[in-house]
């Protein structure tokens, strides 16, 4: 939960006009659970609480320590429950509000966490952490220039001033005037060493959301220097080479797993629904455009980057028929609690899924395996420019990138040669040069749904995406990234030098 759940309400608020039938002991006994819960007893506070709740439906403030509750123990859809009563009967408490934002942006639900925020804001306008979340929610569904208008108050406030501009910039670097490029410049390479606060990842946004502000005034070499800043010091802070190890080892691990043997030993003994859409491969290359068209179509829902395969895939591959059948089923159960309805098909953008393209292959023989793909200069110099949110370790370094790259098509290969077509490709250059006729291929052709021309309106599609490419996929189609990598050329010559047989001496 990206957002801070705020802890329990001061004893002598008085938060409804429903009093407990014995306010002197009601209060001394709010006091026991409120001794059991800082001691970290949270079971035995909760015990406490919930014979309060009964005692006391009216008052409030044991419903919401529960949700408090609820959260710290990891179980959002509870504690979403437990704030809608409480927010029912006193809207005005500012600490719930937030909260109940903070459990729907756990629970993907970006209207709800906008409109709790929003509420929460309201109650208390100094209040940075709930208008920040305000702002990430709008931005999630759709709404920059709200999100961008949160975010200026944010930067109203010396201590809120360079991460606020920050996310302004991310969202649209047009938005970012020449006077907060040049404020953001000189934080930037002094690294906030007067105030004695700005520093680490702090400083690291400042640099990469810089940078996007220097390359839409066309300031390349400026632009380029402040990525290269904000990678150097983001890839410093990283055990990269565990990172690459690991990468390399599940490389390893899954080719050797998912045999012509093995498939062929498999053949018949998986699910046989339809339902799954896989988009794999590298960040940046795509695949929300991708989803987000498919997703529009009435049959299809978007699930996002869900990470269900991954976690199960973590033990191993399973070696019998009913392990198969088990982790198929475990799959379809975890998507259910991701939103799918059961009937329609539904999109998994978890990228990393390209290692589990053989293990996705013998679980769902029917489903759908959508590689993005993406000039390679294009995508590695897209991923140098993106600070993650999390994970990706091995992107913060030309030379890395290329290495990733190299690994990842020696993997597609493998499948290629393992597999035939099961896994198509999907051209994000063909995408943006022919729209509607590649859209037309992607959905009836590829994905074997019927024509509906809301695919070509995904621009318009309401729900939320929380993806980097999130502005983007806001807008129709347009070729304004291709090929970007060139004005860039000579900077980049470490990317293009790892990328090695892939590099444009090659590929171009």
């Amino acid at each position: 939960m990206k957002s801070s759940p705020r802890p329990g309400l001061r004893r002598a608020r008085r938060v409804t006009s429903l009093e407990p039938a014995d306010p002197a002991a009601f209060l001394r006994a709010l006091d026991e659970a409120a001794a059991h819960f800082r001691a970290g007893r949270l079971e035995a506070a909760a015990q406490v609480y919930r014979r309060l709740e009964r005692q006391a439906p009216g008052d409030v403030r044991a419903a919401y320590s529960l949700s408090v509750i609820d959260i710290r123990q990891g179980r959002p859809a509870r504690a979403r429950e437990r704030l809608e009563a409480v927010v029912a009967l006193a809207p005005d408490l500012a600490e719930a509000q937030h909260n109940l934002g903070a459990v729907c942006q756990a629970l993907g639900d970006w209207a709800g966490a906008a409109e709790a925020y929003g509420q929460a804001a309201d109650l208390r306008p100094q209040a940075g952490e709930s208008r920040v979340g305000l702002a990430m929610a709008l931005a999630a569904l759709g709404r920059p220039g709200e999100a961008i208008g949160q975010n200026r108050i944010l930067a109203q406030d010396p201590a809120q001033r360079w991460p606020a501009l920050t996310r302004i910039a991310l969202i649209d670097a047009g938005a970012i005037t020449d006077e907060d490029v040049a404020a953001m410049g000189s934080a930037a390479e002094e690294g906030g060493a007067a105030s004695g606060e700005f520093r680490g990842e702090a400083r690291i946004g400042l640099c990469f959301a810089l940078g996007e502000a220097l390359d839409h005034r066309g300031r390349d070499a400026e632009a380029f220097a402040a990525w290269d800043v904000g990678n150097r010091l983001k890839r410093a802070s990283l055990d990269v080479a565990a990172a690459a190890a690991a990468n390399a080892a599940a490389a390893r691990y899954v080719t050797a797993a998912v045999t012509p043997q093995v498939l062929a030993a498999r053949a018949g003994q998986g699910d046989k629904t339809a339902a799954p859409i896989f988009v794999i491969g590298l960040p940046r290359t795509g695949s929300t455009l991708i989803e987000q068209i498919l997703a529009s179509h009435p049959q299809v829902q978007g699930l996002g980057e869900t990470g269900v395969l991954p976690r199960l895939a973590e033990r191993g591959y399973p070696d019998t028929a009913a392990g198969f059948r088990t982790l198929a089923k475990a799959y379809l159960d975890a998507m259910r609690q991701h939103g799918w309805d059961g009937r329609s098909r539904f999109v998994d953008k978890t990228l990393e899924n390209y290692l589990h393209a053989g293990l996705i292959a013998a679980l769902f023989p029917n489903a759908l395996i959508l590689n993005a793909v993406r000039d390679p200069m294009d995508t590695g110099f897209a991923c140098w420019r993106q600070l993650f949110a999390s994970g990706n370790e091995t992107l913060y370094d030309l030379a890395d990138i290329g290495a990733e790259y190299v690994r990842y098509r020696g993997l597609m290969d493998h499948w290629r040669a393992l597999m035939g077509g099961r896994v198509a490709e999907v051209s994000y250059e063909a995408l943006v040069a022919e729209p509607e006729p590649q859209i037309r291929r992607l959905v009836t052709e590829v994905a074997g749904l019927s024509w509906d021309p809301a695919v070509l309106r995904f621009h318009e599609r309401g729900a939320a995406v929380q993806t980097a490419s999130a502005s983007q996929v806001r807008r129709p189609i347009h070729g304004g990234s291709v090929g970007h990598w060139r004005r860039h050329a000579e900077r980049l010559r470490p990317l293009a030098d790892a990328l090695g047989p892939y590099g444009p001496a090659v590929g171009g």
